[in-house]
């Protein structure tokens, strides 16, 4: 075999191999380093996808399903995770980095979201379950003065963030902030 045939086949061969991985990040192709965790419970896909390198941007709803948006840190590829019936159903490339930025509020309003309005003064401790039930998930906790607590929940319907400020036991303020703020 001459060389420049040898050549042409591994050129050949490089070409085949670069158009594959190229096709693996169009969108709506299957994420295959995450396929393991499709059937996996949502709040365990969550904590796996954040030890990978994913941050939570948003999420939507439809009729059966939730579509939630992750960035991958290292590259900037942003998927989407479907989830019906509290598991992952699949974990997808979007195609381009635009889909999850569409979930960036345009500015932080500060007001109260609207289903947590009736919450404020109620004690804190029993009010985290009613939190749940009305489709919030709890993100973290931040100590903001010697007598103040502030805890980061994502709304479920949006997944826009939410501070709920407690003091003396009690939620004194609740309202939405900026996405990054509910960001392990």
């Amino acid at each position: 075999m001459k060389l420049h045939q040898v050549i042409a086949g591994v050129v050949s061969s490089l070409i085949i191999a670069a158009t594959c991985n190229a096709q693996a990040q169009n969108a709506g192709d299957s994420v295959r380093e995450l396929n393991d965790l499709v059937n996996v419970r949502g709040r365990d896909g969550e904590v796996q996808l954040q030890q990978r390198g994913y941050t939570y941007r948003w999420a939507e709803s439809s009729d059966d399903a939730v579509y939630s948006y992750w960035t991958q840190s290292s590259t900037g590829q942003c998927i989407t995770v479907r989830t019906e019936q509290g598991r992952y159903v699949s974990l997808a490339y979007t195609g381009g980095t635009a889909d999850c930025d569409r979930g960036d509020p345009p500015a932080v309003s500060n007001t109260a979201p609207p289903a947590l309005q009736d919450m404020v003064g109620a004690r804190a401790g029993q009010a985290e379950a009613e939190l749940q039930r009305r489709g919030y998930s709890y993100r973290r906790n931040e100590r903001i003065s010697n007598a103040a607590v502030a805890s980061f929940w994502i709304e479920g319907n949006s997944g826009r963030c939410v501070e709920i400020v407690t003091s003396d036991g009690r939620y004194q303020d609740i309202f939405y902030v900026d996405w990054h703020h509910c960001e392990n």
